[in-house]
């Protein structure tokens, strides 16, 4: 991927959310060493990645996906999966991430608009990196279903060495719709070595 306007914004987002997690959790970590060798690996890590489509709805992801792999690339020693669980938790529950989902409305037009229309793109299989998956909306519930077969965070796992880190990633998307007032179900993830993500979102009204 190019590294862009999104590749310079993701580090500008989330640096800030990093050196405080370190300063708790790993006290004894040279943080300027870390963030450099974080950052280092973030560039090479999106310039390496495969395209998956500027009007892709999870290029920002696919960005984001690239910034946590490199959180772990920085010092993999160090970083264990529990360090990683903790961040991504961290992060999930960050003010950066409540002010981008609080008071967003999951069932409005334009997001299930976004969701259809995504579903339809991911059939063709133009980009190898791709996400795959099938959007279903009943409004009168409400309610709906997005099921992946294929997850572009899960081929970067893979491609990166990183994959038995996806499962803690997975773990942010409860917050997100947890911000939206909406509740999350879902029993199998990609990332868990099942054959699907299956999400089922649904009103807590």
């Amino acid at each position: 991927m190019t590294y862009g306007v999104y590749g310079v914004i993701v580090p500008i987002l989330l640096d800030g959310i990093v050196r405080d997690y370190l300063k708790e959790a790993l006290p004894e970590v040279n943080r300027k060493e870390f963030m450099r060798n974080l950052k280092r690996e973030y560039r090479a890590m999106v310039q390496r990645t495969e395209e998956i489509g500027k009007d892709n709805i999870f290029r920002m992801t696919l960005y984001l996906a690239c910034y946590g792999f490199s959180f772990y690339k920085a010092d993999p020693e160090v970083i264990t999966d529990e360090v990683f669980a903790g961040f991504i938790h961290a992060l999930s529950y960050s003010k950066l991430m409540e002010k981008a989902y609080r008071g967003k409305d999951a069932f409005s037009k334009a997001n299930t608009d976004k969701y259809a229309k995504g579903a339809l793109r991911s059939q063709d299989g133009k980009y190898p990196m791709d996400w795959k998956f099938t959007f279903e909306f009943h409004p009168e519930v409400p309610e709906y279903y997005i099921t992946h077969t294929e997850c572009g965070v899960c081929k970067l796992g893979q491609k990166e060495g990183s994959f038995h880190l996806v499962k803690y990633m997975c773990t942010m998307d409860f917050a997100a719709y947890e911000f939206q007032g909406v509740r999350l179900i879902r029993t199998k993830t990609i990332g868990n070595g099942d054959d699907c993500c299956n999400f089922h979102v649904v009103s807590i009204q």
